[in-house]
């Protein structure tokens, strides 16, 4: 995420909590970002002390719900077609999704649920989600027509009771985010997770906001570092309107993976490629990632590159992928409309082993 530096972290953290914004609908009109209240998965790396972080944190907020509330919050961790039902399009204000909604929650309790997610999330991540949770407010003020957006239309939810011992899943979406992230001891699986944000940018307290900047930044990034020859080896055919392995397409990956191979780039270019896949791995808490990236950086001989529509960053249907034995990260720029006036990013990011905590 990049923020303007007049932009402090000190001053992101004191935006107000979930305030509807109104004013301008315009895509810079101002837009204020949600703070925090500080406060056996067999697939997925060994860390210590992260699942004891979250499980404090969703007890504060679980213990701040009413009966209904904590009800609807907690699911059986073993009820996958409820954890597998995410989406990340829009919410109508009757639409139903899993857990209990940031709408239906007081404002200490809404701090609560944001304390969950900093417990899950990295620093960066956490901002991040902020972000686009903020830019709902954007759209809302734009206009949706008969569809709803907002910062309050986000959910929480709990697959099995957060305990230190035994297996549970936090769920969080709404629109352009899903977050996944499952815990059984010390292992922790922070995959699928979705992260989109529309608009691009936007102002937070006068400052300009771009929530998936360093996504953007790393995978054209490296497209621009590749040469001709490479270029033409990494092009995909086709055009891609959408992610492929996105909300209800759990283990569709498509085979064989293509592209240029990783291990085939420059010193230069494989450092940009981990910077890229850092982008999205770094969302989560930072000794996940770190346990995470190595593995993935160990698949490099395996892990390939590859783009389809343009190489522009700007430009509607650009597409970029890093698809390995394990690692899957899809970016694509949308469009409404067909021009660059409405594109907006949507990205996934999954382990094609172990989405879910699975083995």
């Amino acid at each position: 995420m990049r923020i303007h530096p007049a932009f402090t972290a000190g001053a992101l953290a004191s935006a107000l909590l979930l305030t509807a914004c109104t004013g301008s609908q315009d895509s810079g009109a101002e837009a204020e970002l949600p703070s925090s209240l500080p406060n056996t998965v067999s697939g997925g790396p060994t860390v210590s002390g992260a699942t004891e972080a979250v499980v404090a944190a969703a007890d504060v907020f679980l213990e701040s719900l009413s009966q209904e509330q904590r009800e609807r919050a907690l699911y059986d961790r073993d009820d996958t077609d409820a954890l597998q039902d995410w989406t990340n399009l829009p919410v109508g204000r009757d639409a139903d999704r899993n857990g209990v909604g940031l709408r239906d929650l007081s404002e200490d309790q809404r701090a609560a649920a944001m304390g969950v997610a900093d417990a899950v999330l990295s620093d960066d991540g956490f901002d991040e989600m902020r972000a686009v949770i903020a830019a709902g407010d954007v759209l809302d003020r734009r206009g949706g027509g008969d569809t709803s957006f907002g910062s309050d239309l986000f959910f929480f939810a709990f697959f099995g009771e957060p305990s230190t011992t035994e297996r549970f899943t936090v769920q969080i979406g709404g629109h352009h985010l899903a977050v996944h992230t499952t815990y059984d001891g010390d292992r922790v699986m922070p995959t699928p997770a979705f992260s989109g944000v529309d608009p691009r940018a936007f102002e937070v307290s006068g400052s300009r906001v771009e929530p998936l900047r360093d996504e953007a930044d790393g995978v054209f990034d490296v497209l621009g570092a590749l040469s001709d020859e490479q270029r033409d080896r990494a092009r995909i055919d086709g055009q891609f309107a959408e992610i492929l392995v996105g909300p209800g397409e759990d283990g569709a990956f498509p085979t064989p993976a293509e592209g240029v191979r990783v291990s085939d780039l420059s010193a230069e270019g494989r450092e940009l490629v981990t910077t890229a896949i850092r982008a999205w791995v770094g969302d989560s808490d930072e000794r996940v990632a770190e346990a995470l990236m190595a593995e993935y950086e160990a698949d490099y001989d395996e892990t390939y590159v590859g783009w389809a529509g343009s190489t522009d960053r700007d430009e509607p249907g650009a597409y970029v992928r890093f698809d390995g034995p394990r690692l899957w990260i899809e970016f694509s720029n949308q469009s409404q409309t067909g021009s660059g006036d409405s594109l907006h990013y949507h990205s996934v990011y999954r382990d094609k082993q172990r989405d879910y905590g699975r083995a």
